[in-house]
């Protein structure tokens, strides 16, 4: 699979986003409610996570795991003590730990799926596009535990990557309260649109 891999900044040590999630996007009509719909062409890995997402295709989780594992391979290899998935907004979601799981495994690293938790219920993220706005959603809406966490260096993984506002929320929670040692950032896919 070709991807087209992205640098994020952020206050985490290194971060990378794997691909696009959209390579192309058309207004095709309006809804009932007058809200556009748009026809989405896909990257690869952006169809094989809205196929995961949205269609419950167990088969494009295994290509997404195995398509990051391949990618990190030996870059992973003694950098990370523990893998951590954000914490969903709906907690009946868990497509980020599903990766994360597969991640630990497929790179022989522990996964700390309850060393990050929400702590603070927030609406879903994607349908605020204010940045002040989901700054303030997510201030205090993360809890580490620093027995798990203290002096190691973490991976810290999303699936979808916007604006970096709920990981850069994320990072200071486990370096403030966690005492990570490190935290680098890993988001399956990113958007074309950042705010």
């Amino acid at each position: 699979m070709e991807l087209q891999p992205q640098g994020v900044k952020g206050p985490w040590k290194a971060g990378i986003v794997l691909d696009w999630h959209t390579v192309a996007s058309q207004i095709i009509g309006h809804n009932e409610f007058g809200h556009p719909i748009f026809a989405n062409t896909r990257s690869e890995l952006g169809e094989l996570l809205y196929q995961f997402k949205y269609r419950n295709d167990h088969a494009a989780l295994q290509k997404i795991v195995s398509t990051a594992v391949e990618y990190l391979g030996d870059k992973a290899k003694g950098k990370f003590d523990l893998i951590i998935p954000i914490p969903p907004s709906n907690p009946a979601r868990t497509i980020t730990n599903q990766i994360a799981e597969g991640l630990a495994t497929g790179l022989g690293i522990e996964l700390a799926a309850s060393a990050l938790v929400k702590c603070k219920s927030t609406s879903e993220l994607k349908s605020v596009s204010d940045p002040e706005e989901r700054k303030r959603m997510l201030e205090g809406a993360f809890r580490a535990d620093k027995q798990q966490i203290e002096s190691k260096a973490v991976l810290l993984v999303d699936d979808l990557y916007r604006s970096g506002a709920t990981l850069e929320a994320a990072t200071e929670v486990l370096t403030a309260q966690g005492n990570a040692k490190v935290v680098y950032v890993l988001a399956i896919t990113r958007t074309r649109v950042h705010r």
